[in-house]
């Protein structure tokens, strides 16, 4: 169908006289062909041309106001509509898509973008499903993917309002990771209890997908022991047998530098933390909570002052909390248990619903820390092992608590684990998924370094300025991140090869899971299959 004509063309901007009776929106892919080239283009606003004077605008209005009939002579001429795009690629005669290198003449016909243009962008090529091409609010049956082992490494952001669909989106790409069949791994902190069966009766959540039995770990205080926890699933009537570990972590398993890299601590603080774990080996900890500043300046050898370990004492006891998940003698260690889960392309959840807010930062700490030191050292010492480890994604909700510029300003606040996979994860496969409803508040590096974008409608300005100032693609797209309805997003993704902000409509959680769920019903019972015959041929 055709949507118009060029009427101007400079740079990578297009102007386009919008024909009468078609249908533009915002966000939406057309395309232009010329001498052999194919220009793809993308409408980012609109602007109404005008050759009426002053005083015909005034009698125009002032009859339409009163709903007399209004006779424009030469309408088309005199009065129409421009849409205003970007050229986000151009195709040549050989198929070759790349950047744009030139410009449609005048006057050259605009029209609708077929599937098989959509297809040569290659937008669904990736292996990690998270929507649909959108075309203003109306989807396309167009599947956009992220390439998982290019995208993991150089982080994620995730941004957007309350109500924009940030949780849903974790859920989408928790499932494509968990469908990846141990290609990739992820780790979800999850306060809300709303990943493992979703936040209300009749949503889905991880726990549907048949794959979870084999490559999920929950880490919940569901369980008083390691095994299996039995889940009923009403809504198929089915139940699934998830792995899962308790949500306990025994003190003596704890490292000064599981404290340190919360960033809550000072250098004289610092010292103080491995002064005790050198004095008390594994129960530093214990000696720490339990024994008085005056007894503690006497076995450190009075080397630190007693202020200094009061307040390192109060800041020990509010990360550790009361006991119920940083315990003494229990000899869990779940920070260990999702390692190994992570090493072998586990999708692993950690369900802290009734954790404090210093139990979940030192339980974030202890599991990214283990996680990154572990892939770091691989990398160091056995390149081998480590170029067989899956990328691995660390989910960071809240990220402005950890990647602020007030968490991370001057003073004494030092540097914590989070910040340090910002700037060196994309080296050892190790990513940071952020999650914010205020990236205004992020370090500029990390908004920076953060390669794939996922732009969910964000209505303030200093929030949807920042990420349009630190992102490629989205000079023009204020206005569209401004109207984006719940689920809706631009993705940014220079990893996936994306060459524009593509809009996406973001796959509602429920309808994607059922989804995956025949798909694979089907791949479980062809294999199991599969099986049964070769067990036959043996015999």
């Amino acid at each position: 169908m055709k949507l118009g004509v060029v009427v101007w063309a400079e740079g990578t901007e297009v102007r386009f006289r919008v024909a009468e009776g078609a249908r533009v929106e915002r966000g939406m892919l057309a395309k232009v062909e010329d001498r052999g080239r194919v220009y793809v283009i993308r409408v980012v606003d609109f602007k109404p041309e005008s050759l009426l004077s002053p005083a015909e605008v005034a009698v125009i209005s002032s009859k339409a106001g009163r709903g007399d009939g209004v006779l424009l002579r030469d309408r088309d001429l005199r009065l129409y509509d421009t849409a205003i795009a970007t050229i986000v690629a151009q195709i040549d005669e050989d198929g070759e898509v790349h950047g744009p290198t030139s410009v449609p003449a005048l006057f050259t016909p605009v029209v609708e973008l077929e599937r098989r243009d959509l297809e040569r962008l290659k937008l669904h090529t990736g292996d990690l499903p998270i929507g649909y091409v959108r075309f203003g609010h109306a989807p396309v049956d167009v599947v956009v993917a992220l390439d998982g082992a290019r995208a993991i490494p150089h982080h994620f952001l995730v941004v957007g309002g309350t109500g924009a669909g940030k949780s849903n989106f974790g859920r989408v790409l928790a499932a494509s990771v968990l469908s990846a069949r141990g290609r990739y791994s992820l780790v979800l902190f999850d306060c809300e209890n709303e990943y493992l069966l979703g936040s209300k009766p009749g949503e889905m959540g991880l726990a549907h997908l048949p794959l979870s039995e084999e490559y999920l770990l929950l880490i919940t205080h569901r369980v008083p022991r390691p095994g299996r926890l039995r889940i009923e699933l009403p809504e198929l009537g089915e139940e699934r047998k998830i792995p899962a570990y308790p949500l306990k972590m025994d003190l003596s398993r704890l490292k000064p530098s599981d404290f340190t890299l919360t960033g809550e601590f000072s250098a004289p603080q610092e010292e103080l933390l491995w002064l005790a774990y050198k004095q008390f080996g594994e129960e530093w900890v214990s000696a720490l909570l339990s024994a008085d500043s005056r007894t503690l300046y006497s076995r450190l050898s009075r080397l630190v002052p007693v202020n200094t370990i009061n307040v390192t004492k109060r800041k020990v006891k509010h990360l550790t909390g009361d006991g119920d998940i940083f315990c003494r003698d229990c000899g869990y260690d779940l920070a260990t248990a999702a390692l190994s889960a992570v090493q072998r392309g586990r999708v692993v959840l950690i369900e802290t619903p009734f954790a404090t807010e210093g139990e979940e930062k030192l339980l974030a700490t202890c599991v990214a820390r283990r996680v990154f030191h572990a892939y770091e050292s691989l990398r160091k010492e056995f390149p081998e092992k480590w170029e067989e480890l899956p990328p691995v994604l660390i989910m960071v909700e809240e990220a402005h608590r950890y990647l602020g510029k007030q968490a991370l300003g001057s003073g004494d606040v030092r540097e914590n684990i989070f910040s340090v996979i910002a700037k060196r994860g994309r080296k050892y496969k190790v990513g940071g998924l952020y999650i914010t409803q205020m990236p205004s508040e992020l370090m500029e590096a990390v908004v920076r370094q953060a390669l794939t974008k996922i732009v969910l409608s964000l209505p303030t300005k200093p929030d949807y300025t920042t990420i349009i100032n630190h992102s490629p693609y989205l000079d023009d797209a204020e206005a569209e991140i401004k109207t984006l309805d719940r689920g809706e997003a631009l993705v940014v993704s220079t990893p996936s090869g994306f060459r524009f902000a593509v809009s996406v409509k973001i796959f509602r959680y429920e309808d994607y899971a059922r989804t995956l769920i025949e798909l694979q019903r089907r791949e479980l019972e062809a294999g199991a299959a599969r099986a049964a015959q070769h067990e036959k041929e043996k015999i």
